[in-house]
Formats: C-alpha cells, structure tokens, sequence
C-alpha cells in the first residue's frame, strides 16, 4: 500500500525519500537486477542518472542516492534526498521524468555496457577493503552456505539486458505504487 506524507517539521531544508518494495535477498536474478539499477540512478559515482541531472547538471539538491536495502522476504529501494524548499517541485518532476524514461525506453547497449563496467569496477575496488569483504563473505554464507566467486558474480551481472532493467524499473518506480515521505 502506498502512502505519500509531507511534515512540516520547519527546516530550512527539505529532505525526502521516495520508494517502493524491491526484490529480497533471495530473488534471483531479481535482486542483482534491482542493485544494478540502483546504482545507474543514484550510486556512488558522481555519473550516476539522479546526481548528474539534479545535482551537478541543476544544482538543486544538497546530495542525492538511490540505495537497495534485501531483506528475507523483502527489499527496499528508496531515492533520498536533500534540496532548499523552492527546489522540491522541480526535483520531485525530474525524479519522476528520470524514472518513467526508465519505465519507458531500454537503455541502448552502449549505456548498459559503460554502467556494468562501472559497477564492476566499484566491485573490484570494494574487494580491496578487507572488512567489507569478509562482511560480504559472512552474509553470503549465512544467506546461501556458499560464497560466490568473483567470475560467477561478473557472469551474472553481465546476463543482465536492457529489457530486464527496464522491467525492474516498472516494477519498482510504477507511480501507482510508490511511496513518499517529505520533511519540510
């Protein structure tokens, strides 16, 4: 059930979040769809969709991240962010004109080949931080018994089409089942 709720909380800021239900820890390949998506709208990387429109490109928002949260039975997938009060009906149309090109229209080869690379290469430079790997490695052998090696996770990642993040993309951010909450 959605639900969309403003606060005034009198800030000078707003800061709000907009999401929806997203595959769980056990969705496969669901759930590596639904994190590759996650990181084209609003990753890391400063190239990402919703930071380069609305950030660097506009300069309305403070920050801006897209984060995929898996659960047992369920995941979430939120966009928050932070802009002036002014900015929020500006931001909150080019979310939605982002996500409904998403819903819409497949990334070209091209682009889908330019982001699974990146995403690679967060991968890889995450694999070097050795506390964040053996986290990584205990859920995956709570979550499985087994840890996947490196080639298997490419493997799959690489599986991924432009039609399958297109419907990861209606199944997550359809405007009929999103969810908001905004902080005035």
């Amino acid at each position: 059930m959605s639900f969309h709720k403003v606060i005034d909380k009198r800030h000078h800021e707003v800061n709000a979040v907009i999401g929806n239900r997203a595959p769980s820890l056990y969705e496969m390949p669901d759930r590596l769809v639904a994190a590759m998506l996650a990181n084209i709208l609003g990753g890391p990387a400063s190239n990402s969709l919703l930071n380069k429109e609305l950030r660097e490109k506009r300069g309305w928002v403070y920050g801006i991240e897209c984060t995929y949260t898996q659960y047992a039975d369920t995941g979430i997938m939120a966009i928050t962010f932070g802009c002036d009060k002014p900015n929020l009906d500006q931001c909150m149309s080019a979310i939605e004109t982002i996500l409904a090109r998403l819903r819409e229209t497949p990334l070209t080869p091209t682009q889908l080949r330019a982001y699974r690379k990146q995403l690679l290469g967060q991968l890889a430079i995450s694999s070097e931080a050795g506390e964040a790997q053996c986290l990584s490695m205990g859920k995956s052998m709570l979550s499985w018994g087994q840890i996947l090696p490196p080639e298997t996770v490419k493997a799959q990642l690489e599986a991924i089409t432009p039609e399958d993040l297109q419907a990861m993309a209606r199944r997550i951010f359809d405007p009929e089942t999103l969810s908001s909450l905004i902080y005035l």
